[in-house]
């Protein structure tokens, strides 16, 4: 008879950056939404770059996660995931924008 005893410990990683949603970007419409609308449906972004006199690139980016421990096999997890939207701007409205989701899943063991 083997028994086995696991003790799991959960860990919130810190999140970083402006969260947002697929359904708050699927209300972009290129050639349409204005820049004031943006700054309504998302707030301001992470970042803000001059790209010359008409057109601005934002990117809201946000990237946050999760992890756990098992305390007797000190084995270490965690799923952390970036949310990433680059928008281009020009003269006040959207003219293209991309948004990228990625998630990363590590695991550690000690032994």
């Amino acid at each position: 008879l083997h028994l086995s005893i696991r003790r799991q410990r959960q860990m919130c990683i810190r999140a970083d950056g402006n969260q947002f949603t697929s359904e708050q970007v699927a209300q972009i419409k290129k050639n349409k939404t204005t820049s004031t609308e943006l700054l309504q449906i998302f707030g301001e972004p992470s970042i803000k770059s001059v790209l010359n006199e008409t057109e601005e690139k934002w990117v809201y980016s946000y990237t946050g996660g999760t992890g756990s421990v098992q305390t007797f096999t000190m084995k270490t997890t965690s799923d952390m995931s970036t949310h990433m939207l680059d928008i281009l701007i020009r003269d006040g409205v959207v003219i293209n924008f991309a948004e990228t989701n990625t998630t990363h899943n590590m695991n550690v063991s000690t032994q």
